[in-house]
């Protein structure tokens, strides 16, 4: 499918000759160019335009417009409203007072009439303008109302700004103002509407400011409007959607590679070396010319008899700032992580960075080194004097270790007509007699060392399946308390699903000492994404698994893992047990 054709003016002005002037504005309409253009904008950015260079530009912006299929403004620096009307401020006005605003401004209403006479389907406007008047003081005359007032969208538009109408924004105290300092953040966040990026910038903003700043949009969108439609992966973006995505694949395909796009090593005359062969890699594939995160442009990847791999993308560089700016990011997503020994220098000392790309290193095996532990994959940077100071970002992938042996979704749709043939069937009797059925399953293998049966609630009501179809994993030796299994599965379970509902982690020592003196303990409950989800190919891709469950009850199964929500089991089953 084709892409829209997108095109982005971008204005920033921080150097004022007649106002005062701003830290932020040229880095971020810079930063939102960066970020725009990795989305498909044809961006033209301008730093600090004067009244004349600014209208010059809008108008060939506007010319432009019908010739793409969507069109972005972005402006960030002073702007005022006067007589309920909003002006962007260009760097060399000086009203006198607030009569001459209209000869020394930019009315905010001359865009919206480009972006309404154009053709193109949809239009935004971003304004990072909300701040106080700086030209107040000098007219000599009541205080003017603060920000900027709200204006209608016109159809097919969005307008955004940094906080809400009649309120000012803050500049910011880092390198960019803190609403684009945000938004260019959770913009590149793949397949969110503009919307739902919008919303996500406003819960963040509302947090960072303690409630001072409240971004607001008027929109007359008429369909939903994605910014990153897979054009673009960032590093964090990219960790986020392998870390609990257990397809093996799942590396090359957010990379957009395949494997057989790849060459092996031994095609090009190069032997898999001894060390590789004794660690048991099986392949080596490698590919150079490319450009992931804005920084790697050759990837290896180590296949292993085990099923293990090792994707390793690096490049070489002497830039300490855009060394530490993988490793903030990385660490943004995944935590600080760890580096082992006292061999390696860890990355957030900047100092360890600097001296290494300034080839200032005391020894020539000298490196910065962190790993980041999951349950399925590892990831490692490491920064190296030799060779030729290289960065080193690698993921190990493991292999699967299931819920239950081939995961219960392929237990029950591969292996359920010999389910129903050869496992004990359990019927309820009272109120839930024939409502449901309960077939318990003897695991060969114990799943985390420890559960050894399964149950499957099957219901014969496909409205009550929808809510309550569930299998639970136990122990049929043990009902005692066993705090060893128990942090061992909070822990695995934390490892592949990351924290639960309440956000919590591992087991806690209150929380043992309640399980052991035999005090109510809630539990743990994973309520799971859609990067969890099995899916059942043949229901259209239904999403089927909801939610993981692990309690203890010393009166009933003991320690029991439950997995909780298969929408359309019963139909799905029953046809499928019809046509044999």
């Amino acid at each position: 499918m084709e892409k829209d054709k997108r095109i982005a003016l971008i204005i920033g002005i921080s150097d004022y000759q007649f106002a005062s002037k701003l830290k932020n504005p040229i880095n971020d309409a810079i930063s939102m160019g960066n970020v725009l253009s990795k989305l498909g904008f044809e961006t033209s950015i301008l730093k600090n335009p004067t009244y004349k260079v600014f209208k010059l530009a809008l108008n060939e912006f506007g010319k432009k417009l019908n010739e793409y299929d969507s069109g972005l403004f972005y402006f960030a620096g002073h702007g005022i409203q006067v007589k309920g009307l909003n002006y962007l401020i260009p760097s060399d006005a000086n009203p006198l007072n607030e009569n001459q605003v209209e000869f020394d401004c930019i009315n905010a209403n001359q865009i919206l009439s480009l972006m309404s006479d154009s053709i193109n389907e949809t239009n935004f406007i971003i304004l990072d303008a909300c701040r106080n008047n700086p030209f107040e003081r000098s007219w000599n005359r009541a205080a003017t109302i603060k920000g900027l007032s709200y204006m209608s969208a016109p159809y097919g538009t969005l307008i955004a700004y940094s906080t809400a109408p009649d309120k000012t924004a803050s500049d910011g105290e880092g390198n960019n103002g803190l609403y684009t300092s945000v938004l260019i953040d959770e913009i590149l966040t793949p397949n969110l509407t503009i919307l739902q990026v919008l919303q996500n910038v406003r819960s963040k903003l509302i947090r960072l400011s303690e409630g001072q700043q409240v971004p607001w949009e008027s929109t007359s969108l008429i369909n939903d409007y994605v910014f990153n439609d897979d054009r673009y992966i960032s590093i964090s973006t990219f960790c986020q959607s392998i870390l609990y995505n257990h397809d093996r694949d799942v590396v090359l395909n957010n990379l957009k590679l395949n494997l057989w796009d790849i060459q092996k090593i031994t095609k090009l005359g190069i032997p898999i070396s001894k060390e590789d062969k004794e660690a048991g890699v099986i392949e080596v594939y490698y590919k150079n010319k490319i450009d992931y995160f804005d920084t790697f442009n050759e990837l290896e990847i180590h296949i292993y008899e085990n099923g293990k791999r090792d994707y390793n993308l690096f490049t070489t560089t002497r830039d300490a700032n855009q060394v530490q700016l993988i490793y903030i990011n990385l660490c943004k997503k995944l935590g600080g992580g760890n580096y082992d020994d006292e061999r390696r220098k860890p990355f957030f000392e900047f100092n360890n960075i600097k001296r290494i790309a300034q080839g200032k290193a005391k020894a020539v095996n000298e490196q910065c080194f962190n790993m980041w532990y999951f349950d399925n994959v590892t990831f490692y940077l490491n920064y190296l004097v030799t060779p030729k100071r290289q960065l080193v970002f690698k993921v190990n992938i493991k292999p699967l270790k299931r819920i239950i042996d081939k995961t219960v979704g392929e237990l029950i749709v591969n292996d359920f007509y010999a389910l129903l043939q050869n496992v004990l069937k359990i019927y309820p009797e009272g109120e839930y007699k024939g409502k449901f059925i309960d077939y318990q399953i003897s695991l060969e293998n114990l799943e985390f060392n420890f559960f050894d049966k399964a149950v499957v609630k099957v219901f014969t009501s496909t409205k009550e399946s929808k809510s309550s179809s569930s299998v639970f994993l136990t122990n049929s030796k043990s009902n005692e308390p066993n705090i060893a299994v128990l942090n061992n599965l909070v822990f695995k379970l934390t490892s592949i699903y990351g924290t639960d509902r309440s956000g919590e982690g591992y087991l806690s020592g209150i929380e043992e000492q309640n399980i052991k003196d035999d005090r109510y303990w809630s539990g743990r409950e994973w309520d799971l994404n859609i990067q969890h989800q099995i899916y059942d190919m043949d229901s259209n891709g239904e999403e089927m698994l909801y939610g993981v469950h692990l309690h203890f009850n010393k009166e009933d199964n003991g320690i029991e893992l439950s997995i909780i929500g298969y929408e359309s089991l019963i139909d799905y089953l029953k046809n499928k047990n019809t046509k044999r």
